[in-house]
């Protein structure tokens, strides 16, 4: 080591030296690779991109995560920050949404899950947890049945898309203060199939 930065380590400038560095502002979270990051709201976008995962890293703090058009396949739990608002993952290959991958988005209004052709079905507890889900959108899978208590606790939820879907049978259940109600749907003849697109679901 150099004399004068030995010197320079010792005594009451090592102190002041000390303090500069605590008082430096934490480092920002890094970007995940092939993705651009916005400050203001916190924003990650990695469209089209051909990731067959979600990228690791995301920062904890992103608010909108836009991941359509790329190759994941599964989503897990623990995949996503608390803070999300907004998510996007239309398009993509995806066949498994494994329980509990969502349960802990709380503050997530906007989900959009449509254009997955290999998703073929739904587990009961798929949504739990989302009271703040304003839009929903499952439009162009290949869903068809949905199990009868798949949107339970879904009270803030305004807008479902279920068009161009295999659906033959919704099971419903009956109302209550904690389910969906006041259903309003369009069933549509395509090649035989029908479709129910529904639009508006809870006031």
């Amino acid at each position: 080591m150099l004399p004068g930065l030995r010197s320079l380590l010792q005594g009451p400038a090592s102190a002041c030296l000390l303090l500069m560095l605590l008082a430096l502002p934490p480092a920002a979270p890094s970007c995940p690779m092939l993705c651009t990051c916005y400050a203001s709201p916190p924003t990650v976008s990695c469209q089209a991109n051909n990731f067959s995962s979600v990228p690791l890293s995301l920062p904890p703090s992103t608010q909108r995560l836009f991941l359509q058009n790329n190759l994941i396949r599964t989503l897990r739990p623990g995949t996503f920050g608390p803070n999300l608002l907004t998510l996007w993952l239309f398009s993509n290959n995806l066949s498994t949404i494994y329980p509990g991958t969502f349960r802990h988005l709380q503050a997530l209004e906007e989900l959009d899950l449509g254009d997955n052709r290999h998703l073929r079905s739904l587990e009961p507890d798929t949504f739990q947890g989302l009271e703040r889900l304003q839009s929903l959108h499952l439009y162009r899978c290949q869903l068809s049945s949905l199990p009868g208590n798949i949107f339970r606790g879904l009270v803030s939820l305004q807008y479902l898309y279920l068009q161009e879907n295999s659906l033959l049978h919704l099971q419903k259940e009956k109302k209550s203060k904690q389910l969906l109600s006041d259903w309003k749907m369009d069933s549509l003849k395509t090649e035989g199939i029908t479709v129910i697109a529904i639009y508006c679901y809870y006031y």
